[in-house]
């Protein structure tokens, strides 16, 4: 890297058939495929109830994933008091498991824990405890309006959700570094699927700045697992088959996963003398952003720009590599835009690369456990961090050497030399190409939107610290590096905007400011579409005042968006575009003239509405409860005619521009 190397010394890992990392190893190499049906009790509809062979609202075409099953969370020794462990969702309870494990994997007695800081990734999606607090406030609403008087004489449990769930990428970071004591900042980020290898860079900034001595990164996915199933399928990225197949003539789309991978890293000179063990080390990380193409569709081009970028910051060629860990999400389309971008790496290098065919070994851990999402970076470097420990290139599942990709096939340049490119499908041993040589390797992961973020790895070729040996105690200035130019260098703000609340434009935010007039108002009687009351019954009495946007308006035309999917797009998403829109037109830069070096970054939350539709899918249920209660006696198609009632009044059916005006990540 351009700056300091930096050692992977922990690591914690919760993958789907895998409560552990030993776990994960052995199935990674007999090639076990964790998908299966939905367990029992999973999803808020019955499997055989939601399924469909065709694309349907409110159904899906594939009932299965990969679960992360029978998990049980200790909270003993965490610095957290049971009022704040209540009612978590899985999420931050497999944050807090990992990010312990991987904590106690590194040497991290002699840390000053005010200088070790924690970036995660978590997708901002709806989670099972964010959309339990949607549920309850909109079947109190329905019980009232089907019920009546009943309804209100029946007794209603407390909420078992904690009002924690509702803040799914705010508090996963700031949550473990408060449970382990962790003095050096949190962030949580949403870079869709490219998150947790983003988390690792931001990770090594700090290092490489002097700011931290030590951070854990990665990612997080555990979404509602009927949404992202309802959501791909919309999107028509599931798999019908249900089978995860990256780079197999027989792929036929991708399969959710979830679980999360967290490692901590440090200075590689201070891994050496503090004895830990060196799992790898991190010579370049490259991040870029598409800058054409659809939101869905994979862009060699922006894959490229990451990859360079990284070689550029080891000094490293293409060929100078054993193993590629792809992005390989089982999608025929990203799958072989995925290889044609590492062709042409190899192929533009310059000075020219020379290869033989298949010296190159390239996987996916996505046809193990699936795509977990923003996690799912973390995962492929855990994969390759133990295969650099235990020198065996690993295989993929769910694919032959006599059935691949023909896009392996169409590597040859004008030489007509074949691919440099197997997939790996046996375990072998990974020998050096010379004594002197480490073992090298490459991660990707490619998001939404075209976020593309690319590792490289190396084996620590160091020799290990002698037995007995003691490292100095660490101070708490000790290790300390002297920040760079780049980090002191004056930064100006040249363009603002800002819509807070009523004041809809930075003249209106000025003026009120200068006035000495504030935004803050009370809870406006439509925030939960006419169920006002139960919210408050929910939330244990009067919502709190606020900056509150009640409404956002969009130009038709505006951002070149057609007209019909602007209502299926979330109104944070219209508020930033505008926002940046003005910024831009107040910096005096509408255009930019060097598009490929601006960078942007967005601060947001999930949008309970993004909730709503677990209601919608939970009306089945209730509506078989409430018949009871009101003595209906409704046969087939009467019933199913009266769901189809309740779900309209509930809110619209979830459609692929709902799926994403829902992303946050489409926000950046």
């Amino acid at each position: 890297m351009t700056a300091a190397p930096i050692a992977v010394v922990g690591l914690g890992g919760l993958f789907p058939q895998a409560p552990d990392l030993d776990t994960f190893q052995r199935h990674i190499r007999t090639r076990h495929d964790a998908s299966r049906v939905a367990p029992p009790g999973r999803w808020v509809l019955d499997p055989e109830e939601a399924y469909h062979p065709d694309l349907a609202p409110d159904t899906v075409y594939s009932t299965r994933a990969c679960f992360v099953e029978n998990f049980a969370f200790d909270a003993a020794g965490l610095n957290l008091d049971a009022d704040t462990l209540r009612g978590l969702d899985p999420l931050y309870e497999m944050v807090l498991h990992v990010g312990r494990q991987a904590f106690a994997d590194a040497a991290t007695d002699r840390l000053d824990r005010r200088r070790v800081g924690v970036t995660l990734a978590a997708i901002a999606l709806p989670t099972d405890g964010a959309s339990a607090i949607t549920s309850d406030i909109h079947g109190r609403a329905f019980e009232a309006a089907l019920l009546g008087p009943a309804a209100t004489r029946t007794p209603r449990p407390a909420p078992l959700s904690s009002p924690l769930n509702a803040r799914v990428t705010a508090r996963p970071a700031s949550l473990l570094a408060q449970a382990l004591g962790l003095g050096g900042g949190s962030c949580t980020l949403d870079a869709a699927c490219a998150s947790s290898l983003v988390a690792v860079k931001l990770a090594c900034d700090q290092l490489n700045a002097g700011r931290t001595d030590a951070m854990l990164a990665g990612g997080v996915s555990r979404p509602e697992s009927l949404y992202t199933q309802m959501g791909f399928c919309q999107l028509r990225a599931l798999s019908p088959s249900g089978v995860c197949r990256p780079f197999s003539a027989d792929a036929d789309g991708l399969v959710v996963g979830e679980g999360a991978g967290i490692v901590v890293l440090k200075r590689l000179d201070d891994a050496r003398r503090d004895g830990d063990t060196i799992y790898g080390v991190i010579r370049g990380i490259g991040l870029s952003n598409d800058i054409a193409g659809s939101l869905l569709a994979a862009n060699s081009e922006g894959q490229l720009r990451a990859m360079r970028e990284a070689y550029r910051q080891a000094s490293w060629r293409p060929d100078d590599i054993d193993l590629i860990e792809c992005h390989g999400t089982g999608t025929p389309l990203g799958d072989t835009v995925e290889v044609e971008s590492l062709h042409a790496l190899w192929q533009q290098a310059s000075p020219p690369v020379g290869w033989r065919s298949g010296q190159c070994a390239i996987g996916s851990v996505k046809s193990n456990i699936g795509h977990l999402l923003t996690a799912a970076g973390a995962a492929g470097l855990i994969k390759v961090l133990l295969a650099v420990r235990d020198r065996t290139l690993p295989p993929s599942a769910n694919v032959d050497s006599a059935n691949t990709s023909a896009a392996l096939d169409r590597g040859q340049d004008q030489t007509q030399r074949p691919s440099p490119f197997r997939v790996q499908t046996v375990a072998e041993p990974w020998e050096r190409r010379s004594p002197e040589t480490p073992r090298r390797a490459a991660v990707s992961a490619f998001g939404f939107g075209g976020i593309n973020a690319h590792v490289l790895i190396e084996e620590e070729a160091a020799p290990a610290p002698a037995v007995g040996a003691r490292a100095t105690p660490m101070s708490p200035t000790r290790g300390r590096l002297p920040r760079p130019d780049a980090s002191t260098t004056p930064v100006a703000i040249v363009g603002m905007d800002a819509h807070v609340g009523r004041l809809d434009s930075l003249q209106a935010f000025q003026e009120a400011m200068l006035r000495g007039d504030s935004a803050i108002e009370p809870w406006p009687n439509t925030r939960w579409r006419g169920r006002d009351d139960d919210a408050r019954a929910v939330w244990g009495g009067q919502p709190p005042s606020g900056a509150y946007i009640d409404a956002a308006s969009v130009p038709v035309g505006a951002f070149r968006v057609p007209p019909n999917e602007i209502p299926e797009t979330l109104p944070q998403q219209w508020l930033m575009l505008q926002s940046v829109e003005r910024a831009l037109t107040d910096a005096g830069t509408p255009g930019l003239s060097d598009n490929l070096r601006t960078g942007v970054i967005i601060g947001m939350g999930l949008d309970l509405n993004t909730t709503n539709f677990h209601h919608r899918w939970a009306l089945l249920g209730l509506a078989r409860e409430w018949a009871t209660s009101l003595a209906l006696h409704l046969d087939g198609p009467r019933f199913d005619a009266w769901v189809a009632t309740l779900r309209n009044e509930s809110g619209p059916a979830l459609t692929p521009g709902r799926v994403l005006g829902a992303l946050g990540n489409i926000i950046a």
